[in-house]
């Protein structure tokens, strides 16, 4: 990110935190006194000094929780469970701090009215804000060190999907001599060097990086994590030297029963509420090509362990055995199949598909345990026929309704690029990570990129 945001965007995260509690401020004494009632000591400037107090407080709690990094691994979906987590705890420790206070004249629905509304402005604020930044500022320079499929992939996501923007200016060959190398660094000009290719020689690697050092050259070192049997591992520094130990998975213990709670609150909460969209789609569905209205489908989830997928039937009867005739036509690469304009889908089931209205049945799943409101998608027995020994990590934990493929473009997603993003995903997650990721979702239905 550019060094000018480093203090413009906490100042301006500040001010819409204030605006947001002035507004509920507004809101609550004035649209509501009539509802409500207005018998509050409390003066405007008390509640402006309180506004920044508290956005202030998030600020800097967002400053603790890396919300103004560079770069996220997951990009919007992490800055995004930064804000959350961070806007959470400022309001808790708020309403801690007016009960111990005892300031029963301070209005508690200006706090509950501004922490989502600040959470969803900040969120749009931090997207727009960096791609305000991409456009205006000068691209990273690169060079590339690998000739590999990895190297390619990678060099492609970072000129047309990372965070900042970067614009890779030269590849080299990993067996040349370090001295050509650097002569390739200075040559180019470049601001920073990745390092894909893992069969470097050491000493040749130590060479590279001490030159790069020493001329202000930054780099990057692919990890070869995939060799690893676990990626929940940090680095760990004992008397000088650096290892890299494992560590518990984040999706354990307590983390698990935290994760297994929320789902089955949401759940409910969310069929309660989508009732009349079943209802609906139900109709629909059997006025426009009969029963049944559900499609029940074998998938595979936690440990490999096959159940039935349920889903609002979009397709005409008998699609799965159609499927044989129509692979040539395939457009996703590795054991995914998708087309996106499908034959066998019926009127009725390209509109669900568009809006992801097919997926909402899976919410009865969620209750069951089968899958989990976030995860990874959920494969086809078919599709695990043709998994590496990596992509079997994936089915390490419950697949999920929505996830990190849902929000990064669904069926525009690669296989490969879907695989890593769901590990990352399981060996990073947090109760932050799926709140942001269920908040993001319905901007990525209305989006539709992907959606077919």
């Amino acid at each position: 990110m550019n060094k000018w945001l480093s203090w413009v965007q906490p100042l301006t995260d500040m001010l819409c935190i204030t605006m947001v509690f002035m507004l509920g401020f507004w809101f609550r004494h004035y649209m509501l006194s009539s509802v409500m009632g207005s018998n509050f000591s409390l003066s405007p400037n008390n509640y402006l000094l309180s506004g920044i107090v508290l956005g202030a407080l998030q600020v800097l709690l967002m400053t603790s929780f890396n919300a103004y990094r560079r770069e996220f691994g997951l990009g919007l979906i992490e800055e995004a469970a930064c804000i959350l987590k961070a806007s959470v705890m400022a309001m808790i420790f708020a309403f801690a701090i007016t009960f111990i206070t005892r300031q029963l004249f301070f209005s508690r629905f200006v706090l509950v009215f501004s922490c989502p509304v600040s959470i969803v402005l900040l969120i749009i604020w931090h997207w727009l804000i960096r791609k305000i930044a991409a456009r205006n500022s000068v691209p990273v320079t690169v060079l590339m060190l690998g000739n590999s499929q990895d190297t390619r992939q990678l060099a492609s996501f970072l000129e047309t999907r990372a965070q900042i923007s970067y614009r890779v200016k030269a590849f080299a060959d990993p067996s040349l001599p370090p001295e050509e190398i650097c002569r390739r660094l200075e040559e180019n000009s470049v601001d920073e060097l990745v390092i894909v290719d893992k069969s470097i020689p050491m000493p040749a690697l130590s060479q590279i990086i001490l030159y790069c050092e020493r001329v202000g050259i930054q780099y990057k070192i692919a990890a070869d994590v995939f060799s690893l049997v676990s990626l929940t591992a940090r680095v760990a520094h004992i008397g000088g030297t650096t290892l890299i130990e494992s560590v518990p998975a984040p999706l354990s213990g307590w983390g698990l029963l935290l994760k297994r709670t929320t789902d089955i609150v949401l759940s409910l909460f969310f069929i309660a509420v989508l009732s009349p969209v079943f209802i609906l789609t139900a109709i629909a569905i059997v006025a426009d090509s009969g029963f049944p209205v559900f499609y029940r489908q074998t998938r595979l989830g936690k440990n490999n362990g096959a159940f039935r997928m349920l889903k609002f039937r979009s397709m005409r009867q008998g699609a799965h055995r159609e499927k044989s005739s129509l692979s040539e036509h395939n457009e996703s690469a590795g054991p995914l199949f998708k087309i996106r304009n499908d034959p066998r889908v019926t009127r009725t089931g390209r509109f669900i598909r568009r809006w992801s209205i097919d997926e909402l049945p899976q919410l009865f799943n969620v209750l069951t345990g089968k899958m989990s409101l976030v995860g990874p998608r959920p494969p086809l027995p078919e599709e695990v026929e043709e998994y590496s020994r990596r992509d079997f990590k994936r089915l390490q934990t419950i697949p999920g309704v929505t996830g990190v493929w849902q929000i990064s473009g669904r069926s525009n997603l690669g296989f490969d690029e879907m695989v890593k993003l769901d590990l990352y995903y399981v060996d990073n997650w947090s109760i932050w990570m799926d709140l942001a990721i269920l908040m993001l979702t319905p901007a990525a239905v209305l989006n539709g990129s992907g959606a077919y």
